[in-house]
C-alpha cells in the first residue's frame, strides 16, 4: 500500500512539473556602479519584489521563476519601492528572456519572445521623451523643447502596433493599451514634478492641451502597469490643479470607479502616521476596499500603527529647557499635553508659530500644556535659544539634543517635521499625528477634550 501511495504521489509531481511554465531571465549588468538586479511582479499598480540577484564578475545575472499571471514584470536596479530604474518586461511562462541592462536603458539581447522584442521596439522609441519627464531631476530639469518631443512620439504612435503584432492576442492588445498609458504617465510626469515653475500652458502640444484624466480613470486597467498608482495619483493632481494632493479627500469622490477609489485613498493611507487619523480614514472609505489585496494591506498599516492606539500608555520622551533643566513628558500627568516637534531651519515649522500662538491664548489658564521640542543639532543650541526669545515663544520650550539622537523622534518614528502629538491627562496617546495649529480641527479637538474632563 505504501508503495502505491509513494507511486501515486511520484505521479501527481510529474504531471504538475509538466503543467509549470516558467520563465527564465538571463542578463548582463552593465552599470557603471554594480548593485544587486531586481526582479519585481505588478501588484495593484505597484511592484512588489519577487528576487534578488548580485551580478558576478563579469555581470551576468539569471532569474528563473513560474509567473503568478500573464502580463508585465519590472526588472532594475534601486530602491524596492520605487518605480524609477525598472523596465517592463512581459511574461507568460515557459519562455526566455535575454537582455543588458546599463545606466540608464535596457537592450534585448541572442534570442526573445516576440511579446519582449515588441515591447523592447517601442521602449527604444519613447525612452528619450521617458527620460525627459519621469527622471526629470536627472535630465538637467530642461522643459525647452519636451512638448515638440512629446508630440513627435505622439505622432509615431499612431498605428505603431499595425505590423507588429506577437501572435498573442492578449499581449497585443495590452501593448496598444501600453502606449495609450505610457504617454499618459510621461505627460503627467512632466506636469505633475514639484519644481521651482511649472511648464508654460501656452508651450503645450495639441496632446497636452486635449488631454483627458477621466479617460484613464473609468476602469482598473491602469493598475496592469508598474506605474499604475503613480499615474493615478497624477492623474488626479491634473484633474484638480492641486499638484500635491493636500485637499486629496475632497479628490475621492470625482474618481468614477470605485476601485481606483480604494486604491488612491491606500496609497494616502501608506503614509498615515497615527492610528488615530488611520481609523478615522478607514471609517471614511472602508466601503471602498474591495479586494483580498486591499484589505491585506489594510491590516499591515492598522498592525504597524498599533503601538500608537489612543488610550495606549505613550512613550516617555525628554529634552532640556534653556536653562539645562531636563523636563519629561511624564512630568505633566494630569494636563492635556500638546507637543509641537520642530526646528528652528525648518519653514513649514516656522509657519506655524503664529497660528500655534493664537491657539496657546484662546487656551491660556486652561489644563492644556504647549511643549515645543527642538530636535536642532546640538551645535544649534545657542541658536535655539536666541530663536526662542526673538519669536517670544511661550509654553515649555525643550531642546531635544538632535534629531537622531533625541528620544521623542525615535519613539514616535518621526522623519518629518513638524509634527504635533496630543496626550491627555493620564499619559496616553490621543494622537501622534494631531492637526496642526494653522487647521481649524485642533482647536476643536482641544475643546472637546476639555468639555469631557
Amino acid at each position: 500500500m505504501k508503495k502505491y501511495y509513494a507511486f501515486f504521489a511520484f505521479i501527481l509531481s510529474a504531471v504538475f512539473s509538466a503543467k509549470a511554465q516558467y520563465t527564465e531571465i538571463n542578463g548582463v549588468s552593465k552599470k557603471s556602479n554594480p548593485e544587486p538586479v531586481r526582479l519585481f511582479k505588478v501588484v495593484y499598480g505597484r511592484i512588489e519584489e519577487i528576487a534578488k540577484e548580485l551580478p558576478t564578475a563579469n555581470g551576468a545575472f539569471t532569474f528563473k521563476f513560474q509567473p503568478e499571471y500573464k502580463g508585465y514584470y519590472a526588472i532594475g536596479y534601486g530602491d524596492k519601492y520605487e518605480i524609477l530604474d525598472k523596465y517592463k518586461i512581459y511574461a507568460k511562462g515557459n519562455d526566455k528572456i535575454n537582455l543588458e541592462l546599463n545606466d540608464t536603458t535596457y537592450v534585448l539581447t541572442g534570442s526573445n519572445t516576440k511579446e519582449n522584442q515588441v515591447l523592447a521596439d517601442w521602449y527604444k522609441l519613447a525612452c528619450m521623451v521617458e527620460r525627459r519627464s519621469v527622471y526629470f531631476s536627472r535630465s538637467g530639469r530642461r522643459m525647452q523643447g519636451f512638448f515638440p518631443e512629446l508630440q513627435n512620439l505622439v505622432d509615431k504612435s499612431q498605428n505603431w502596433m499595425d505590423g507588429k503584432e506577437s501572435g498573442n492576442a492578449d499581449f497585443d492588445q495590452l501593448m496598444k493599451s501600453t502606449i495609450d498609458y505610457d504617454l499618459a504617465y510621461f505627460t503627467m510626469a512632466f506636469l505633475i514634478t514639484p519644481r521651482a515653475s511649472k511648464p508654460n500652458p501656452n508651450d503645450y502640444n495639441a496632446y497636452a492641451k486635449n488631454f483627458n484624466a477621466d479617460k484613464y480613470l473609468q476602469n482598473e486597467e491602469l493598475l496592469k502597469f508598474p506605474y499604475g498608482t503613480t499615474l493615478l495619483r497624477s492623474l488626479i493632481a491634473f484633474k484638480s490643479q492641486d499638484y500635491y494632493n493636500s485637499d486629496w479627500e475632497k479628490r475621492v469622490p470625482e474618481i468614477p470607479n470605485d476601485v481606483l477609489k480604494g486604491e488612491f485613498v491606500l496609497s494616502k493611507m501608506a503614509a498615515v502616521k497615527s492610528y488615530t487619523n488611520y481609523q478615522e480614514l478607514y471609517t471614511t472609505y472602508n466601503k471602498y476596499f474591495l479586494s483580498n489585496d486591499q484589505k491585506e494591506r489594510l491590516k499591515n498599516i492598522e498592525a504597524s500603527l498599533q503601538k500608537f492606539k489612543p488610550g495606549t500608555a505613550a512613550i516617555n520622551f525628554n529634552g532640556w529647557d534653556a536653562s539645562g533643566k531636563e523636563i519629561s513628558l511624564s512630568d505633566f500627568k494630569g494636563k492635556i499635553v500638546l507637543v509641537d516637534v520642530w526646528a528652528t531651519w525648518c519653514g513649514p515649522c516656522n509657519k506655524e508659530i503664529p497660528y500655534l500662538k493664537a491657539v496657546e491664548q484662546e487656551f491660556h489658564g486652561k489644563d492644556v500644556v504647549f511643549m515645543g521640542v527642538s530636535v536642532d543639532e546640538e551645535k544649534d543650541k545657542e541658536k535655539w535659544k536666541k530663536f526662542i526669545v526673538d519669536h517670544e515663544l511661550e509654553g515649555v520650550q525643550l531642546f531635544a539634543g538632535g534629531w537622531h539622537q533625541s528620544t521623542i523622534a525615535k519613539g514616535y518614528n518621526i522623519n518629518a517635521i513638524p509634527r504635533f502629538l496630543l496626550f491627555d491627562r493620564n499619559g496616553n496617546i490621543i494622537n501622534v499625528d494631531a492637526p496642526r495649529p494653522s487647521d481649524p480641527k485642533l482647536k476643536q479637538t482641544l475643546i472637546n477634550l476639555l468639555n469631557k474632563s
